[in-house]
């Protein structure tokens, strides 16, 4: 299954539920130095397929110059309240809120031997609550290393089992 392969949330939910993915190309990491788009974004999306790049592509978005971005915010908040505000208002399955922001964030997962990629709360959701997310974030290019303001949409993608007919 699609979800399980990226590492998405783990839990239960009905088929219906899982069927569509919503990603945003962007997945969110904290290092030292702060939070950042997560550095292997490119190399992680390269791997969903041709329909994903070409999704971007026919709408002039740039995805992949997104990888190692420094986030200075999101959504007009700073990087870390908006971390904070998901792990307290949407982020799930924990009453710890410490767990919560570790499930906002993407993070590396052992999955049957082998290493998959959780992309976190934020690049990720199973219901579409909001078509793009609003990033102020430093490009690994920048020249000027100023912030730039970046609209980043959300694409859904198809996880379910395939089917052919109107009872599957």
């Amino acid at each position: 299954m699609f979800a399980h392969a990226l590492g998405l949330s783990p839990g239960w939910f009905p088929g219906c539920y899982t069927t569509y993915q919503n990603i945003l190309p962007a997945p969110i990491v904290l290092l030292d130095e702060g939070v950042f788009i997560s550095p292997d974004s490119a190399t992680l999306f390269d791997q969903i397929g041709p329909d994903f790049a070409n999704y971007y592509k026919a709408r002039g978005f740039d995805w992949k110059r997104l990888a190692g971005a420094k986030v200075v915010g999101i959504e007009g908040y700073s990087a870390r309240d908006y971390i904070d505000k998901v792990a307290r208002t949407d982020s799930g399955g924990f009453l710890d809120h410490n767990v919560r922001v570790n499930s906002v964030v993407s993070s590396y997962q052992m999955t049957g031997g082998n290493f998959t990629q959780r992309l976190g709360d934020v690049a990720t959701n199973p219901f579409l609550k909001q078509t793009s997310l609003q990033f102020s974030l430093v490009p690994k290019d920048s020249l000027s290393g100023l912030p730039e303001r970046v609209i980043v949409p959300f694409v859904t993608l198809f996880s379910g089992a395939p089917f052919s007919d109107g009872p599957s």
